[in-house]
């Protein structure tokens, strides 16, 4: 067998957010496609920590085909991926442009959103 012209090809999307939790809390990426478990967040990617100088910083990665588009948000959860919070504010967009080739490697800098009031709130 020999493999097919028609193999698809793949862009690694890796997602990186600075974030501190608490002993036995992680951070995952869950999104509106299968991939990112379709707003299922007991399906969403975990993330990997890892410190970088006074940082804690969130890693994680997947393969997804040229042209894909998602939105995600990040959550706190625990060790059975129970949701303990969520980032605030909009959904987060990802629309890999066309000049994004098959094999190159994507990495989005996020920081955790939180929504605050107005400033003319009452």
């Amino acid at each position: 067998m020999f493999p097919s012209e028609n193999t698809m090809k793949s862009v690694t999307v890796t997602f990186r957010i600075p974030y501190y939790t608490q002993w036995g809390q992680s951070l995952l990426v869950c999104g509106s496609v299968p991939l990112l478990g379709s707003w299922n967040v007991k399906r969403g990617i975990l993330l990997t920590p890892s410190h970088q100088e006074k940082e804690l910083i969130w890693r994680g990665s997947i393969d997804v085909p040229s042209g894909f588009e998602c939105e995600y948000s990040y959550y706190v959860v625990d060790d059975e991926k129970n949701t303990l919070r969520w980032e605030m504010g909009n959904k987060r967009r990802l629309a890999l442009p066309d000049t994004v080739q098959d094999g190159e490697e994507v990495e989005l800098h996020d920081l955790w959103q939180v929504n605050f009031p107005p400033w003319n709130a009452a």
